[in-house]
């Protein structure tokens, strides 16, 4: 990596370094964060294509988690360069079982991913961005392709302002 080095938290350090490696292969910069705002955190980078920026949260908790289960996060990402804004992604730290979908459910409303790897995104990004700025919590259920679902927890305060950093930082409205 490139630039000056951002000293950060433990936990944000190993928060930011997952979500490079899967979300950034090939960046021409450093991310750097926009601000912690509650649960969650937003960053911007420049790729070849153009600015990146997301928000992304960990879960408070988990429940049924694998044994050796790596770090698990949800992200929504603006990539105005590439059209594509507002892409909802969790990274589950475990191997889904194939064919099995992921759901999450943001106070009472359920809503279902597709699963790739260890990749889940929505089908419906706008429906499950509208929940999110009006929920208080979110969880996210998935398989592993060894043994029994699992159950993150996510908090959703400081989620609106993350939205919203991400959203000016990449001129998304």
């Amino acid at each position: 990596m490139r630039g000056s080095r951002v000293i950060m938290s433990a936990r944000s350090a190993i928060l930011f370094l997952f979500v490079v490696s899967i979300a950034a292969p090939a960046w021409a910069e450093t991310a750097h964060s926009l601000g912690k705002t509650g649960d969650w955190e937003s960053f911007t980078y420049s790729d070849k294509a153009g600015k990146v920026c997301y928000a992304t949260a960990r879960p408070q908790r988990s429940q049924h988690a694998p044994k050796g289960r790596s770090a698990t996060y949800i992200s929504v990402t603006h990539r105005p360069a590439e059209k594509s804004i507002g892409i909802i992604n969790v990274t589950g730290g475990y191997v889904y079982k194939k064919d099995e979908p992921a759901v999450i459910t943001i106070d009472g409303h359920k809503f279902e991913l597709y699963t790739s790897a260890d990749t889940a995104w929505s089908r419906n990004d706008k429906a499950v961005l509208q929940a999110m700025s009006k929920g208080k919590s979110l969880q996210i259920s998935g398989t592993p392709a060894k043994g029994e679902p699992s159950l993150d927890l996510y908090s959703l305060e400081g989620f609106g302002a993350a939205y919203a950093a991400i959203g000016k930082a990449c001129a998304v409205k």
